[in-house]
């Protein structure tokens, strides 16, 4: 029998054929995106890409509007600890965890006086260091480009994009200029480094909690155990933080049977990591400062805690909330608070407004920036010194 199609028949299956086919990639969308309010935002992100795209009169970069957007979104959050990765950053932040960078190794922050920027700390054995840069040593130029109104990521951007030796232009303390070669180098840092000081005063400091840390904590405390250690000074002074697995390595090897570690998810139900029997049995110190973030001063506040050490220095940073890297695919990242944090005593460091030391000791200005590079002699540390007279009282106690 000949099968025969109306017209109108046509037109209602076209019909539900295409609304079916909609609402199926609507479907899609909404699964992707995380519901209709979801995809009512990609739609409207779409159109304002688009409108800029074809539309504005000047020229614009639509990576760096893209870019843009996503590090307004995780901004808009108001959490100060998350935000999105571009490219560069990204990479900075994975050379960063395997403890490796690559650069001229220095430091630099805003010289308010000039408007330029300016060393704040030179690295050992690195192309800056032999290159004869100095503390405090402005910067002018990179090649034949003057830094006269550049912020600092236009500045890492323009060292990055050097290839080979490069000069560097450098405005020093009396006043005169000059130009010095130096080159982009793979970088190595070691997070942990421990030596066994005069009276048995073991001494580690610890960079970061970034890969390997925690075994390097391990080797360290047990090597100077070994040398006869009578008391350990842990320093995690400028210590940025890290892993927590790396963290919780140090902790459960250090601390006796317990708590060590208690994470709270959005729905505030706990997860709590607990230390074994195994422990460290010697008076120890930590030092601290506005600068032990993170993991470090998590580190410092627990063995504060347990009454397994006395901290010494100046008051923490305070932070509360754990974070995720969240790989999008494109050679960018999404570093996003995922968790809160507390101490196995309940306390929140963030509202705490950190951890104030247990022996306040300060360092002046031009010490702290030696300290940072590792110029700064432990004879000349007042606050290493007020940690040593600290550990000193409870060994002869």
């Amino acid at each position: 029998m000949k099968k025969t199609f109306h017209l109108p028949a046509l037109i209602c299956a076209g019909i539900a054929g295409a609304a079916i086919g909609a609402a199926c990639l609507l479907g899609f969308y909404c699964a992707q995106f995380g519901g209709f309010d979801s995809y009512a935002a990609a739609r409207k992100f779409s159109r304002v890409y688009n409108i800029i795209d074809r539309q504005y009169v000047g020229d614009a970069d639509m990576q760096q509007i893209a870019d843009g957007a996503y590090t307004g979104m995780v901004y808009a959050t108001g959490d100060k600890w998350s935000m999105y990765l571009n490219a560069d950053e990204y990479k900075r932040m994975q050379e960063f965890s395997s403890n490796s960078y690559s650069g001229i190794g220095v430091t630099i922050k805003k010289d308010d006086a000039s408007g330029l920027y300016a060393v704040a700390v030179v690295r050992k054995d690195t192309p800056a260091s032999r290159a004869g840069v100095q503390i405090g040593d402005r910067l002018t130029s990179i090649g034949d480009t003057s830094l006269k109104g550049k912020n600092a990521d236009q500045i890492h951007a323009l060292f990055t994009a050097q290839k080979g030796d490069f000069q560097l232009g450098l405005l020093v303390a009396d006043g005169s200029e000059r130009r010095v070669t130096v080159s982009n180098e793979q970088i190595y840092t070691t997070p942990v480094s421990y030596e066994l000081l005069p009276d048995g005063i073991g001494y580690v400091a610890i960079n970061n909690f970034e890969s390997g840390a925690g075994d390097e904590i391990i080797a360290a405390v047990d090597s100077l155990q070994q040398q006869g250690a009578k008391g350990i000074v842990f320093d995690v002074r400028g210590n940025p933080g890290g892993l927590l697995k790396e963290l919780l390595k140090a902790l459960d090897h250090i601390l006796p049977e317990g708590e060590m570690f208690v994470s709270r998810d959005e729905d505030g139900t706990e997860t709590v990591k607990k230390s074994d029997a195994s422990c460290v049995k010697l008076p120890m110190t930590v030092l601290i400062d506005e600068n032990t973030y993170s993991a470090a001063e998590y580190f410092a506040a627990v063995l504060s805690e347990y009454n397994w050490a006395k901290t010494v220095g100046a008051k923490t940073s305070g932070k509360s909330r754990s974070q995720i890297t969240i790989d999008l695919g494109d050679s960018t990242a999404v570093h996003i608070s995922t968790e809160g944090y507390l101490t196995p005593k309940r306390v929140d460091l963030a509202e705490q407004g950190g951890l104030t030391p247990d022996v306040p000791a300060a360092l002046s200005e031009d010490d702290e920036n030696k300290l940072l590079s590792g110029q700064l002699a432990h004879d000349a540390d007042a606050q290493l010194q007020a940690a040593i007279s600290t550990l000193k009282d409870e060994i002869g106690g």
